[in-house]
């Protein structure tokens, strides 16, 4: 067999008739379940029992979807080096899109390790363009952006001459097992590059301290004349910057280096900007006018590169001569780093990437989350995949579907050609246009990449997942709760705004994806509702065990074996699933423990938010996750001791069910040794159930009644939560008949 007729990726099922075979019989017992419920509705305490039979309807609905992610997984392999030997000279270019918002809460440092880590990729450096998108307009990033675009010079010809892996300068710089090469140049080449990313990080972080940059600095570039003042982060012009253009800036070899362009798009008040999505649009524009990739790689400004080879790998899908035409957009992995050895927050999403992505793959591919994907300019501009075929595999011409003739490459002078970026970077550019509408990132919701993909998807596109053994990428954990939290009310809102509005999957995926595709994206919406019936579960069996009424069967019950099987079965499978993934009992806990967290706190904000702006006394914003790190909760955070510090109102309903459950659980042992076994017969799956919701929340009760240190529960939400769980008390005892 001839070299070209080798694959450049294969494909392996992984169907098990195991998990079929339990999925199949965990069915049944909900079944079962349904029908118990229907058959002994009492006749005193209705309301309570029908609650908790939606609740447990809801659950049955949630794990339903859930198995849809997991019936058809498949594997990716990739061969990159096939690809080196095939296409090495015509590798398609690639433009690379990271945008950042705020130099405070995303330092400069982290961005421009993002940048310096794209720009050394592993790829032909004359076919890779960089732009960062600054939608705070700030000159703190810029000035970041130009030392980065020195530094470049001399860390991407050090980082292929010696094929460095770590390609973020501050993560290879701070790895010991680097120096393990005695090679004497080497040593030489390292401590030179070393000072200069030391030197590098101290000008940078004395101008952060300073708060602006020095007019001395200012001098070093022109781009800095566009700073004038009365200009703020959200009233400001367009400007577009080149810091590195390609063709014409050499690293200190005297090789081509690739482009590096610095774009923060118009932003007037009152005009909507579309938060990130219409950040990306701009690039999308932007950069149709100066290199016109056919491909773009997005990544989040603190995501930097960790595989030099995930362009290539990705390239292995696209240039694929029999599927390749197929594939609108390739996604890694989203893999973040900084957690904790028992990840505390539950922010690895191991599951997530290793069970359902894998098992979307096997339909029509994982959802686009963001970051870390490879994208067909092509399907992100609008056009259906239906239109094309493998005959007609080939690179994207200009933006499909503009309206504008200035978004046509030419061969103008650098001076209009940035004339044009700007003109297409101005906020009202857009206006009575089908961007964001049909063409670019997609309006309309919080998750403006899951409903871009989706659009993808709906043109007939399909996506593949690719997790190399070395992560492509990684990203900053959060470490501390209250960010974790609003990042998950983040992608709550967007998914549920995504269901409720005309991009409802069930609505307009009709005829356009199948009906399994449809319902993996129906899966993630059922955040936000989880949260009733998580609180529906964790309020009514403890109330009602606070007036001696029992809603599940009594311990010498048949039907007992069946309620206890159900708990075994889902929490069983999720243990060994867990373990098979991570590999730690003790992770496990953390992740089931956080399900229960976000589902009571998270998750019902969000609920709560979409309903306040679906009857227009809210509205929905998006919220920049703080990557700035304080030095005591670090050290709280390695402790694996959780942090709350803030007196969120995310935190009222949490700490308010936890109360609720502990005081269940001592009126109920003061019941059980009262009137004995009869009372421990009736109340065993309510104790238990109550015991765990306490042992789940004991960090909850620790924060607010032991711990003395910053990180514990403020003491007006200790106050508050605990009046608010009386007085649930109180009234339940008026609401709920004794027994």
């Amino acid at each position: 067999m001839e070299l070209n007729d080798f694959p450049l990726y294969t494909t392996l099922e992984k169907k098990s008739f195991i998990y079929r075979a339990y999925s199949c019989t965990h069915f049944s017992a909900i079944i079962c379940l349904i029908y118990y419920r229907l058959v002994y509705i009492p006749s005193e305490y209705s309301w309570p029992w029908i609650l908790i039979f939606v609740a447990e309807l809801v659950f049955s609905y949630s794990w339903i979807m859930d198995q849809n992610l997991r019936w058809w997984p498949v594997q990716r392999t990739v061969f990159p080096k096939r690809l080196s030997k095939r296409f090495e000279s015509n590798l398609p270019p690639v433009d690379i899109f990271i945008c950042t918002a705020d130099p405070f809460k995303e330092p400069p440092l982290t961005v421009i390790n993002t940048v310096l880590s794209a720009l050394a990729l592993d790829y032909p450096v004359g076919k890779l363009s960089c732009y960062v998108s600054d939608d705070g307009g700030s000159p703190l990033t810029f000035y970041a952006l130009l030392e980065a675009s020195h530094f470049a010079k001399f860390w991407i010809p050090f980082c292929d001459k010696y094929s460095i892996q770590d390609r973020c300068p501050e993560v290879y710089f701070s790895n010991a097992s680097a120096l393990e090469n005695v090679n004497l140049p080497f040593m030489k080449d390292w401590k030179h590059v070393n000072k200069m990313y030391l030197e590098l990080k101290d000008r940078i972080n004395k101008v952060m301290e300073m708060g602006s940059v020095p007019a001395d600095k200012q001098k070093g570039h022109k781009g800095f004349k566009d700073w004038i003042s009365g200009n703020s982060r959200r009233d400001h012009p367009s400007i577009v910057q080149i810091l590195l253009e390609k063709g014409e800036d050499r690293d200190i070899q005297g090789n081509d280096l690739p482009g590096l362009i610095y774009v923060s798009r118009e932003k007037r008040p009152g005009i909507p900007h579309h938060y990130k999505a219409g950040a990306l649009n701009v690039l999308l524009r932007v950069s149709s006018i100066m290199s016109n990739a056919p491909f773009i790689l997005t990544l989040d400004c603190d995501m930097y590169t960790n595989n030099p080879e995930a362009l290539r790998q990705a390239m292995c899908f696209f240039l694929d001569p029999k599927t390749g035409h197929q594939f609108g957009f390739v996604q890694f992995p989203q893999v973040l780093h900084g957690i904790t050895k028992n990840d505390i927050y539950g922010n690895s999403l191991r599951t997530f990437a290793e069970i359902h992505f894998k098992g979307q793959d096997g339909i029509v591919g994982p959802f686009y989350v963001g970051t870390g994907c490879i994208h067909r300019r092509e399907a992100l501009c609008g056009t259906e995949q239906r239109q094309r075929s493998s005959k007609s595999h080939r690179a994207a011409s200009t933006i499909v579907g503009a309206e504008d003739e200035t978004v046509a490459k030419d061969k103008a002078s650098p001076s209009k050609i940035l004339n044009d970026a700007r003109d297409l970077a101005n906020c009202t550019y857009e206006d009575k246009t089908l961007w964001g509408k049909e063409f670019g990132m997609i309006y309309g919701c919080a998750v403006e990449d899951i409903l871009s993909g989706f659009v993808i998807h709906c043109k007939g596109w399909k996506s593949i997942y690719c997790n190399p053994k070395r992560s492509a990428f990684l990203g900053c954990a959060p470490n501390n709760l209250i960010d974790t939290l609003t990042q998950h009310k983040r992608w709550a809102v967007g998914h549920l705004q995504l269901f409720a509005s005309k991009f409802c999957p069930y609505i307009y995926g009709i005829h356009r994806i199948p009906i399994a595709q449809r319902m993996c994206y129906s899966y993630c919406p059922l955040w936000s509702l989880s949260s009733m019936h998580i609180i529906c579960y964790g309020l009514i069996p403890a109330l009602c065990m606070l007036r001696g009424i029992s809603l599940f069967p009594k311990l010498s019950s048949s039907s007992f074996f069946l309620f206890a099987s159900l708990a075994i079965s889902a929490y069983g499978y999720n243990l060994i699933e867990y373990i098979w993934v991570v590999g730690s009992l003790k992770r496990c806990w953390n992740e089931q423990r956080m399900w229960m967290i976000k589902g009571v706190s998270a998750y019902l904000f969000a609920l709560i938010e979409v309903a306040g702006k679906m009857i227009g006394v809210a509205e929905v914003g998006f919220e920049v996750t703080n990557k700035v790190v304080d030095s005591e909760a670090a050290k709280r955070y390695e402790a694996e001791i959780f942090e709350f510090g803030v007196a969120s109102p995310l935190f009222v309903p949490l700490a308010t069910l936890v109360v609720i459950n502990l005081i269940s659980v001592v009126s109920g042992l003061a019941r059980i040794l009262r009137q004995g076994y009869s009372a421990f017969e009736y109340m065993t799956l309510q104790l238990i159930l109550c015991s765990f919701i306490v042992i789940n929340g004991y960090p909850i009760l620790e924060a607010m009644f032991l711990r003395k240190d910053k990180g514990r529960i403020p003491t007006s939400i200790t106050i508050f939560s605990t009046l608010v769980a009386v007085s649930v008390c109180s009234a339940a005892s008026i609401a709920i008949p004794l027994r």
